[in-house]
């Protein structure tokens, strides 16, 4: 062993020790195993890479982040660089380990969320810039020891009880381009049962612990009115990331990203100081968590996945008590009118969604996308005799296809869905929106469902048209009263 940093070597006998555990464990052992200890002094990960044997291995980064690296060694021969962001190691045996530290503070200091962001004190670094990656779709696992007073929150799969403080956790294989945030820092993270799964929630920036425990609820009122769709939460385990920013207006929440590299994560900008009302009031949690339904759809998918969460963020907050079944109704109104206002009749939905934003078309895009589940709603409620909906189908895909955690190209993703229902609803529908330009035209369905506009142009409620039944399971908890 050469050149190895001496603040590393108390992790090294912590690694140790772990690898003679696994071998007593009942779960399979992973090919790649990581230790994990932070200095907060310099800011610096300390990590040892031990791996199963191979007759050769390649090691790689993200392109521009080897700069952070220092110390990089192998316990047993040669390491060979293979340019910026690999290196080669020859007859690599088997528990043979990689040491090496990294700088975290310039990833975090680049101001990209898909690199690294600066949140007080606190840091969010993605994985490819730290952490080197054995070749292949090998599983890996992490021990992770952080110093009193410190925490370590990754989107991946928590085991064995583990903490933010201590912890042992699997790193998911997810395409290297899937972004993932990894917060460190002095923060505090808690931990939410639902039925179905568990959700780590972060909150970074020193946010206060009265405030801490109104962002809590308000967590707690959005999984549940997200989870409503599946009857419980559709992902075993997630992470949530709240980062705090002073609004402006009347907002609760700015930005919301849904992240998939590495686990599923959503990452949210709110205003600590916002009230409980306020929070409840906003939309953005619930679209965020929405995206869990669907797999990756890429960029060409953009309209089916950020339709949905568009659809459910008012539906699904309807059925929670969190809206009157009218506001929703109106809410989602106002959206089809933003949307129609931005379309665009030079491109398909399909061609737009590609370049949604080179076109900044995010109004269209969104809301044609948020019609087409609406229809589909409506067209399996029909269909089944008012017995389902779309909740349904991704019921259905959840049970046999969500946590593959693989991209799926939207035709096949909504071919799926009309394979899991015994249908062609979901094909024959998705391929006219593909190809419609311009938004896509709302009158016969507001008519069979009784929405109305009235004199001020705010939709209203009509009990006379043929599928007010529909519109009102629509908006409805199954088991919940009629519509008010």
């Amino acid at each position: 062993m050469r050149d190895v940093h001496p603040a590393i070597l108390p992790a090294i006998a912590r690694c140790l020790a772990w690898l003679g555990l696994l071998g007593a464990s009942t779960q399979a052992a992973a090919a790649v195993r990581y230790a994990l200890d932070y200095l907060p002094a310099t800011q610096e990960m300390h990590v040892r890479l031990c791996a199963d044997a191979a007759a050769q291995r390649e090691f790689v980064i993200a392109r521009d982040a080897a700069a952070n690296i220092a110390g990089l060694a192998r316990e047993h021969g040669g390491l060979q660089r293979l340019g910026d962001t690999r290196w080669r190691a020859d007859r690599w045996k088997s528990g043979e380990c990689l040491s090496y530290r990294v700088a975290l503070a310039p990833i975090a200091r680049r101001n990209d969320y898909d690199i690294g962001v600066e949140v007080g004190v606190d840091m969010l670094v993605a994985p490819q810039y730290w952490l080197l990656r054995s070749d292949g779709d090998e599983a890996a696992e992490a021990t992770v020891s952080m110093p009193d007073g410190y925490a370590f929150s990754p989107p991946w799969q928590a085991l064995d009880g583990s903490t933010a403080q201590q912890g042992r956790f699997r790193i998911p294989s997810t395409p290297p381009a899937w972004s993932s945030l990894v917060a460190v820092g002095s923060f505090e993270e808690s931990t939410l049962q639902l039925p179905g799964g568990t959700v780590r929630v972060a909150m970074l920036g020193g946010i206060d612990t009265a405030n801490r425990a109104k962002l809590l609820r308000w967590m707690q009122h959005a999984l549940a009115a997200a989870s409503s769709a599946h009857g419980e939460l559709p992902l075993p385990q997630a992470q949530v990331v709240l980062r705090p920013v002073a609004l402006r207006g009347g907002r609760a929440v700015g930005f919301g990203q849904s992240l998939r590299g590495q686990g599923n994560a959503v990452h949210i900008q709110v205003d600590p100081k916002a009230t409980p009302d306020q929070l409840d009031a906003d939309w953005t949690a619930v679209h965020e968590f929405a995206h869990w339904a669907h797999p990756y759809l890429g960029d060409d998918g953009a309209w089916l996945a950020e339709g949905l969460a568009s659809y459910w963020q008012n539906t699904l907050r309807a059925r929670a008590g969190l809206l009157t079944p009218l506001a929703a109704w109106q809410q989602l109104d106002a959206g089809f009118a933003r949307g129609r206002g931005a379309s665009n009749d030079q491109l398909s939905l399909a061609q737009l969604s590609s370049a949604m934003q080179r076109e900044r078309a995010y109004y269209a895009v969104y809301w044609s996308g948020a019609a087409y589940w609406l229809q589909l709603d409506v067209d399996l409620r029909k269909t089944s005799g008012g017995r389902f909906g779309i909740e349904e189908a991704l019921r259905r895909f959840r049970a046999c296809c969500l946590l593959q955690r693989r991209a799926w190209a939207p035709r096949e993703f909504v071919a799926k869905l009309d394979s899991l229902m015994h249908s062609d609803l979901f094909l024959r529908r998705y391929d006219a929106y593909s190809a419609r330009r311009g938004f896509p035209p709302l009158q016969t369905i507001y008519a069979q469902l009784g929405l109305q506009r009235s004199a001020d142009g705010a939709v209203q409620l009509r009990d006379d048209a043929a599928d007010v039944a529909i519109r009102r399971a629509i908006m409805r908890k199954p088991g919940r009263a009629d519509e008010p």
